[in-house]
């Protein structure tokens, strides 16, 4: 009797963690969202994410982050590919350690107004480091927390928005390790304040456009198309003109 009870129990753990992993990638799709939307103070989504449970490697396909409230763009980030090395099941435990991420060319909307920009108004949505308040914690998903022991950004495009100026740039690679390590494990907003402040950096050290004349280039093409708009109008109302005055002789 004990013995079937027994079995019965091991079948029953077996079942469990067997559909803990036919939806695992489902959780973990709805998990970067909420945690991600909650933590940065904006939309997340996420087009999908596959795990392989044995091996511990995955991908994350279509991440986008919504530009903050008060910006233009759509986004801030869309990437389109990443790849990471994880350890399975610390998913379901309070540290989740992840070996590697691997985020191959994404997109990067810089956005700038005159006193911030849209980097910095995510790092400002990020709970404040130390936040003591549990409920706090829980409701932005801080009390997860991270070990990231490598991060690897490859060819990030970056587009430099101010007004109606725009211009493309080609970041350099940034590669980040042992984020959390020193401290055992950080919380996600903390981990996000590292990579984001890590791109921002790069981005005023990266050789931007002069805006200035980028704007004065703008403006000059604008007025141009106005003259020439302007002296099509005139000419098509001479025509105009023109044919009335014909009909009526």
């Amino acid at each position: 009797m004990i013995k079937k009870i027994l079995l019965t129990f091991v079948v029953l753990l077996i079942a469990i963690a067997a559909g803990a992993f036919l939806y695992l990638d489902s959780i973990v799709t709805r998990g970067i969202e909420v945690m991600g939307s909650r933590v940065l103070g904006t939309n997340v989504t996420v087009d999908s994410v596959a795990l392989s449970p044995l091996g511990g490697q995955g991908s994350i396909a279509d991440l986008r982050i919504e530009n903050p409230a008060g910006f233009n763009a759509d986004h801030v980030f869309e990437l389109g590919y990443i790849s990471l090395s994880l350890d399975v099941s610390s998913i379901f435990d309070d540290v989740i350690t992840i070996e590697s991420i691997t985020i191959a060319q994404p997109v990067i909307t810089y956005e700038t107004r005159i006193t911030t920009d849209n980097i910095r108004a995510l790092l400002a949505n990020l709970p404040a480091s130390g936040d003591g308040n549990s409920s706090t914690s829980t409701d932005t998903g801080t009390s997860k927390q991270v070990v990231i022991r490598e991060l690897i950004i490859l060819n990030p495009q970056l587009t430099l928005s101010a007004g109606l100026v725009s211009a493309p740039i080609q970041l350099p690679d940034l590669v980040l390790r042992d984020i959390g390590t020193d401290l055992g494990a950080v919380s996600i907003a903390e981990a996000a304040r590292v990579i984001l402040s890590a791109l921002q950096a790069s981005i005023l050290q990266a050789d931007l456009p002069n805006l200035d004349l980028l704007r004065d280039s703008i403006e000059n093409s604008v007025q141009e198309t106005t003259d020439q708009a302007g002296r099509a109008i005139d000419d098509a109302v001479d025509n105009l003109g023109n044919r009335l005055r014909g009909l009526r002789n």
